[in-house]
């Protein structure tokens, strides 16, 4: 049984965010048949990642008349995640989307109950979803692979470190991936950079939250390691407040009886790392001068996957030529379908690793090498583990 009730006209005005539930109480004469809901990744809306990304294409679909009226909640627990999911079953929402890694038994289950709902999940890492839910994935291990090339080739103290979090799509696949980048560094330049903790997945795969991304940040710098690549979405903002702290203290003026000339002269120079970021492109959109520590970043097309996927989304520019929808779309409640899942890859341009053009004197030619590497994976010569590239 279909559970519906009014919805609460436009809850996201520009430029205005109001975190919650679609609300009760539509005027009759004036109803809104055309909603969006969305529930986000542990680190919300803000986490210059996918949450961000999908936030904004509700925005834009707002902005565009798409969608008469929007709501986003964010939640940080598996439960948090269901009674989210539940509330907006209730509600009328045209279309309720998902994202970040976790939750997907629990979207599974709300849409199973609400079958004549459309869902959206947007890189929940889950497969067994029913018929009503829309996907929009990426495959990461080309990315993976470039992103361990290019922190083997930023690295001074040889040593760099990759996580993925419980819950990420394919992130054991991942780990391999990268430590396979940073092998073929290797082996191209006679190097011998080492990635922490190669061949195992259980030290690097850690809990989706801000506490375990500054835990394992902490521990990564500490083993000297100056690039970290984090797969997440709550653990990767731990990383970043781990590096805010650590740069904080490094710009700290010395004590009235330290000299500077004596603080030069330590030992032990501090590490000084950086980042190769997975959401936007880090170098233009992370803070506190975090963008300055950025090596490369890898960007998925989120816009590509809604604009796939729901028919007639509004184009914000980002998302390319999209390929000829196999039939018309079919209608799940109120939203037309074109396609039911959409899974990017670098080569239809559903994902992207930028360079960050030498903000650092460490990454001058970190570009060309990117650009070097991806043309030695088309051509066949590098052969990715665990992967078939179109």
């Amino acid at each position: 049984m279909n559970r519906r009730r009014g919805f609460a006209g436009s809850l996201l005005a520009a430029g205005l965010v109001l975190v919650g539930g679609c609300g009760d109480g539509a005027p009759a004469e004036a109803p809104v048949t055309t909603t969006g809901c969305i529930v986000s990744a542990p680190a919300g809306f803000s986490d210059a990642s996918i949450g961000q990304l999908s936030f904004g294409e509700l925005s834009n679909a707002h902005e565009a008349g798409f969608l008469g009226a929007t709501s986003a909640q964010r939640v940080s627990t598996a439960e948090g995640t269901r009674q989210a999911l539940a509330r907006y079953a209730e509600q009328d929402c045209t279309l309720s989307a998902l994202v970040g890694p976790g939750g997907a038994e629990a979207l599974a289950a709300v849409a199973g109950d609400d079958p004549d709902t459309a869902w959206l999940a947007v890189a929940t890492g889950g497969e067994d979803y029913p018929d009503n839910v829309l996907t929009i994935d990426f495959e990461l291990l080309e990315p993976a692979f470039i992103a361990g090339y290019a922190a083997a080739a930023s690295s001074d103290t040889g040593r760099v470190a990759v996580f993925a979090s419980r819950g990420f799509a394919s992130g054991d696949q991942l780990l391999r991936a990268f430590d396979a980048g940073v092998e073929q560094r290797n082996a191209d330049t006679d190097s011998e950079v080492v990635s922490l903790h190669a061949g195992t997945t259980a030290m690097r795969t850690v809990d989706d939250t801000p506490a375990a991304g500054r835990d394992y940040a902490g521990a990564a710098i500490e083993a000297e390691a100056d690039v970290i690549v984090p797969f997440a979405s709550g653990a990767a903002s731990g990383v970043l407040e781990t590096f805010a702290a650590h740069y904080s203290t490094l710009d700290t003026e010395p004590d009235d009886d330290e000299s500077a000339e004596d603080a030069e002269d330590e030992e032990s120079e501090p590490v000084l790392p950086s980042l190769v970021w997975y959401g936007t492109d880090g170098s233009r959109t992370l803070d506190d001068g975090l963008d300055r520590r950025v090596v490369a970043s890898i960007v998925p097309n989120v816009a590509a996957g809604f604009q796939s996927t729901v028919a007639g989304w509004p184009e914000t520019g980002f998302a390319g030529p999209l390929e000829t929808a196999s039939a018309a779309p079919r209608m799940i409640g109120g939203l037309a379908v074109r396609a039911p899942e959409y899974t990017g890859t670098v080569a239809n341009g559903g994902v992207e690793v930028v360079a960050s053009d030498g903000l650092l004197s460490s990454v001058a030619g970190v570009g060309r090498d990117i650009a070097e590497v991806q043309q030695r994976i088309r051509s066949g010569e590098i052969e990715l583990p665990d992967s078939a590239v179109e």
